[in-house]
Order: structure tokens, then sequence, then C-alpha cells
């Protein structure tokens, strides 16, 4: 490289591309596979049998009102309330909340066809994509 001489005084003339150290890598132990993303993790844990209801009775047990908890895990009563009457799916950030707050498991590994499955986000009603994935299901079924 070509530099002016007020320039040159900040180096030195002494430098080699071919001498340029290459750092090394360390091997980094083996460690036990995570998901890659939130999908994978959510297809391999599944939302355990009447939620709603393993909520609603550790809530009572605590002796919290559906007010209370509520605010303990700043969401509305209505969720809450949805929640306990499985209307609604539980998000993974819902799910966590709850798990903190009542320290309740509602999720385990496997699948097993009597359980629901997590969704992705809290939903009340049911979107065109969940419509379509149902009648296909509905579609593969029929063709066994």
């Amino acid at each position: 490289m070509t530099v002016c001489g007020r320039c040159a005084r900040y180096g030195s003339g002494d430098w080699d591309p071919r001498q340029a150290q290459i750092p090394m890598q360390r091997s980094r132990p083996a460690q036990p596979r995570r998901p890659r993303n939130d999908l994978e993790a959510a297809e391999t844990l599944e939302l355990v049998e009447n939620y709603g209801e393993l909520i609603r009775k550790k809530r009572q047990k605590m002796k919290i009102s559906v007010e209370d908890f509520s605010r303990m895990i700043s969401e509305k009563e209505s969720v809450v309330k949805k929640l306990e009457q499985e209307e609604l799916m539980p998000s993974s950030k819902l799910i966590t909340k709850i798990r903190r707050a009542l320290n309740i498991k509602l999720l385990e590994r496997g699948e097993a066809p009597s359980r629901v499955q997590m969704a992705t986000k809290a939903s009340g009603a049911r979107t065109l994509g969940d419509i379509m994935k149902l009648t296909q299901t509905d579609e593969d079924k029929d063709e066994e």
C-alpha cells in the first residue's frame, strides 16, 4: 500500500501479507441438539390435555382470583377466562407466563393423538389457513 509521508509515520513498513496471522479455531465439545427455531421446538412439545382445568384448579388452590391472576401474567381477564374454558390456545409466551406464575407444566414431549397441539399464536377464532389445514388432513384421512 502506498501512503503519504504524514500517514506513513502511523504504521510500520515491515508488514507482509504472507505473514498475516490466522487465528486458530478451537473445537467445541459436542452439545445436545437444540431446536433451530420456535416452529421446530413447537413440533416436539404438545399442550397437555385439560390445560384449562389444570390452570383453574391451581389458581383456585393458591386462592388467586381471575382478576389478580390476569394482573400477575399481564393479560386481560377475558384471556384467562378463555384459557380456563379451553376456548383459547395459548402462545409459547403465555405458556411461559402461566408456568412461572402457577409453577405448573403445560407442555409435554411426545406425539399422542389424545393431546391438543400447542398453537404458535394465541387466537380465539379460526383463520383461513387453519381451515385449509383441517380440510387437507381430512382429505388425507379419507384417502387412507
